[in-house]
């Protein structure tokens, strides 16, 4: 019979269809499971990914109320603002140089805070007709009634809108966001109005920058929206205020990217899965062909002379099988007794056929899980060399009437199945295996057994294992080097001891690098629970639970504040004692203070180098030689840096706060000397006349031999 012959039969295509049938059906179980995981872990990254966004977005929209809120507090606390209403009420002249003052402690105030998204603060006083900004006072046409001012706290709007008028100044008709408050100095009662102008469209930008990938976001005020963009349709990720209860954030992600997309690395995952399902739909044809032959030569050889000869080469092939199956035989029942301690056992077949083939063959059975550890810094080969030493005893033990199976958890626990027809001696004989134990893997391992009750059914394995891995869990509260017995009524307790402001205790004790409040945060968590509480196996679950929980969020909360990148943190390693569960704990906690140092390290150089810098321009702003090239290479730095920094510190270019402080010595001098003006402007820095009038009158509004003439009775033009 030829091999053509053979893939015609109906056997062969029994046999390939139903091994196709087989690799379909596992590869449609492959393709759901990819799809179910990523689309899982797709949904825990974006979902992440969006929290994180939402604290970004509430955080950058806070740090801009909160400036506002400084200002409004700084102003309603100044002594000139204060000033300037008394003078007001009095209906006195307001003097130039109180204006100039004024008019610097609101520019002050507006860049004190680094935040160049403020446009401009604006100081409007009830029942008085002009209006101080933080460049310049704004005349209007009759007086303004403050008491009737309606406008939200937060709103996107304008000026004139706010006040029902028509101004044409760029101030009043330009819409910002305005954040405003009362304006009372001290504790008194309301004498206007201060409102901080945000330029409308650098928040918008910072805040969709803040965003990311979000489709859209929303600010609320008393729950009616200031600035909503992008779409509504979408998952919505809320975030409270921190500096106000009546500001709420949102931001809106798209519902695709919550879900499976054929970009998404599953899709790779599905055609690798795919490929392989070919590679065995190929294979299965090969076996298909190969192990349907010799039924066929069966059938091929019936009714023909040379039976015998026929019959005996089958009889070679089916050798050839046989051996094949008992070099597999080993791993076969690891295979198998894999399946029975995870509990999936319901296609196994024969149990009789299950208990002979991996020698369960006797009535009861003791299951035990061996815990080897080596302390923090143990060895993967030592490990491997204990594992096979505790193989072989478990051989070497084993008789006609007793036999020990093993079966290899991890690399540092392994499960023994003690079995035997005399249930009442298992515990003897796993007392006595693990002194045996000991001796064989050495000083430097310290092992320590779970073990559960009897059992006879060997349905029950899988749940035994699992009492043996509870009974483990003693080690947490008892220590190393023992047999543990699993006990189901001492199990049941949730009860422990856990500080309840926890977070708020550690994060406190990492900030200010209170090694000793540390250390007894963590040993009152183990003192009071050896003490006080019976210490149950779900109990010590929950409590390493939520100590991990605290360490991680106390962490967190330090790499925040002082810039430090995130990163993950790992959970203590299992089986281990309370003691070396805090220890643990307690060193990621203190290695963070090396961190901490570094951070304010860095910041304190960087701060110290800009105050040396700022100095130096104070110290020589006289002088005219002064400029932004000579500092820059005086400290080695760009004129772009020097720019940027000045701007930073004070709001206002290099060139103009220069220019301030010479007017400001200038005025000075003409107030205090009887020294010429071409002196002054000596004095001043300025090598040219004209070019000390023109600066001086661009800041005071008057020339500064006028200014000389009246410094004493000059009054601001009404």
């Amino acid at each position: 019979m030829n091999a053509m012959e053979a893939r015609k039969s109906r056997f062969f295509k029994n046999m390939f269809l139903s091994y196709c049938l087989i690799i379909i059906l596992s590869f449609l179980v492959y393709s759901a499971t990819v799809i179910y995981e990523a689309v899982k872990v797709k949904e825990n990254q974006a979902v992440t990914y969006y929290e994180t966004k939402a604290q970004a977005f509430a955080n950058g929209m806070d740090q801009q109320i909160y400036s506002a809120q400084n200002i409004i507090s700084n102003l309603n606390n100044s002594s000139l603002i204060n000033k300037l209403y008394m003078t007001v009420q009095m209906n006195s002249p307001v003097d130039s140089y109180l204006l100039y003052q004024i008019l610097n402690d609101i520019r002050y105030q507006k860049t004190a805070g680094d935040d160049f998204n403020i446009s401009d603060v604006v100081l409007m006083l009830n029942n008085y007709n002009k209006i101080y900004t933080s460049d310049e006072v704004i005349h209007l046409s009759d007086r303004i009634d403050l008491s009737g001012w309606k406008t939200d706290r937060l709103a996107v709007t304008d000026l004139n809108t706010c006040l029902n008028r028509n101004n044409s100044k760029l101030t009043f008709f330009k819409k910002y966001l305005i954040y405003s408050g009362a304006y009372q100095y001290g504790s008194g009662s309301q004498r206007g109005i201060i409102c901080v102008l945000f330029e409308n469209q650098k928040i918008q930008d910072m805040l969709k920058s803040a965003s990311g990938e979000a489709c859209g976001y929303a600010v609320y005020y008393n729950g009616k929206p200031v600035i909503k963009e992008g779409i509504e349709d979408g998952r919505v990720f809320n975030q409270a205020s921190r500096v106000s209860n009546l500001i709420s954030y949102e931001i809106i992600a798209k519902k695709d990217k919550f879900g499976f997309e054929l970009s998404d690395l599953g899709s790779i995952a599905m055609l690798f899965g795919f490929f392989i399902c070919m590679g065995y739909l190929i294979i299965a044809y090969f076996f298909a062909n190969r192990y349907s032959s010799p039924f066929e030569k069966i059938r091929h050889l019936v009714g023909k002379e040379k039976i015998v000869s026929g019959v005996m080469d089958l009889l070679g092939e089916r050798n050839g099988y046989m051996q094949q199956v008992h070099n597999m035989s080993p791993y076969a029942s690891q295979g198998i007794l894999h399946s029975l301690i995870m509990g999936n056992d319901e296609e196994s077949g024969n149990k009789e056929f299950i208990k002979e083939f991996i020698q369960l063959k006797r009535v009861f059975f003791l299951t035990a899980m061996v815990d080897l550890y080596y302390g923090e810094m143990w060895g993967k080969e030592e490990a491997k060399k204990a594992l096979k030493a505790i193989s072989n005893l478990a051989e070497q033990e084993s008789d006609a009437e007793f036999k020990i199976l093993c079966y290899e958890k991890d690399t540092l626990h392994v499960y023994l199945i003690f079995n035997s027809n005399n249930g009442e001696h298992l515990e003897d004989r796993l007392y006595e295996f693990f002194d045996k134990m000991k001796k064989t893997v050495g000083a430097k391992c310290v092992v320590t057994v779970g073990a559960d009750d009897v059992k006879e059914e060997l349905e029950e394995l899988s749940v035994s294992c699992d009492n043996a891995m509870l009974a483990l869990e003693k080690i947490l509260w008892e220590g190393r080097g023992c047999i543990y017995f699993h006990d189901s009524q001492s199990e049941c307790s949730m009860n422990y001891y856990f500080p309840k402001d926890g977070i708020r205790q550690l994060t406190k004790g990492i900030k200010d690098q209170d090694r000793e409040s540390i250390s007894y945060f963590f040993e009152e968590i183990e003192r009071r629970n050896q003490m006080e509480f019976d210490n149950s196996v779900y109990a010590g679950k929950l409590l390493l639970s939520e100590l991990y929980v605290t360490v991680v969020k106390a962490m967190q909360a330090v790499w925040d504040q002082y810039g430090i990148p995130l990163r993950r943190v790992d959970k203590c390693p299992p089986y281990r004692t309370m003691e070396e569960v805090t220890g643990y704990y307690s060193s990621l906690v203190t290695d963070i203070f090396l961190e901490i140092d570094q951070s304010e390290e860095i910041r304190e150089n960087n701060n110290q180098s800009d105050l040396e810098l700022i100095e130096y321009i104070n110290q020589n702003d006289k002088d005219p030689n002064l400029s932004l090239t000579q500092i820059a290479e005086h400290f080695s730095v760009s004129s772009k840096y020097v720019t940027a920094l000045v701007k930073k510190q004070f709001g206002m270019t290099y060139l103009k706060y220069v220019q301030e402080r010479r007017i400001s010595h200038a005025i000075d001098l003409l107030k205090n000397s009887s020294l010429s003006l071409e002196k002054i402007a000596e004095e001043c820095g300025y090598t040219n006349m004209l070019t000390f009038r023109r600066n001086f009158k661009a800041i005071m509004a008057c020339n500064p031999s006028d200014f000389r003439g009246d410094k004493t009775g000059e009054d601001e033009s009404l």
